[in-house]
């Protein structure tokens, strides 16, 4: 699977999957998000591409930007049930993201505020375009079509958390809190491993 970033001629942004000869199919082919974000660490993105359509990729997964040998390491742990080689990888020290608050994220309209350090992601079938306070950010995305067929025994959210992921930056996040109560815990701790990658904590309650 090819995965680049670009955006379309309605204005949005997002990531663009190409299908290669041992991919599975997605339900649509591109993660797409009203607003792109200020802030773009190649180590977080390339996370969040593998978030968003890594339960369909199998083979050679090229990310839209060059990323450290950790990152693909922390994906191939992730999926080492099938054979996956992220590239193109970069054999030199980068800069990750330093984070200095907790933000929490959800995934409708209740976390829309101004009170609290959120990101709210929202369903594109249902919102439009984005909204920004000091401490928060609320985005329209197609990221509910990716989690709603990745979903079998449980409901997947690794789509939106990508979201979540690309705007953690422009908010300063240290540590993403999620409401996921029905989440087994082996997707948890999947899930911590693949942040902590790219120095971002995250808790779920």
């Amino acid at each position: 699977m090819k995965i680049t970033w670009k955006g379309t001629l309605s204005g949005q942004v997002g990531f663009h999957a190409e299908l290669q000869e041992y991919d599975a199919v997605p339900p649509v082919e591109s993660l797409l998000l009203d607003h792109a974000p200020v802030t773009m660490n190649p180590e977080r993105e390339a996370i969040a591409a593998y978030l968003a359509f890594g339960h369909w990729s199998s083979g050679d997964l090229q990310l839209p930007h060059r990323l450290g040998p950790n990152t693909a390491a922390a994906i191939e742990r992730d999926i080492r049930h099938v054979a996956v080689r992220p590239s193109p990888i970069e054999y030199y020290p980068k800069p990750l993201e330093l984070g200095i608050r907790e933000v929490h994220v959800g995934f409708d309209a209740s976390y829309v505020r101004d009170d609290l350090a959120t990101i709210a992601v929202l369903p594109g079938s249902g919102w439009t375009g984005a909204l920004r306070t000091l401490h928060s950010f609320a985005i329209a995305s197609n990221a509910f079509a990716l989690d709603m067929a990745a979903s079998q025994d449980f409901s997947a959210i690794r789509a939106r958390l990508a979201v979540a992921v690309l705007f953690a930056a422009d908010l300063s996040a240290d540590n993403l809190v999620l409401a996921a109560s029905d989440l087994p815990e082996t997707e948890r701790s999947r899930i911590r491993e693949l942040l902590l990658a790219v120095r971002l904590g995250v808790d779920f309650t």
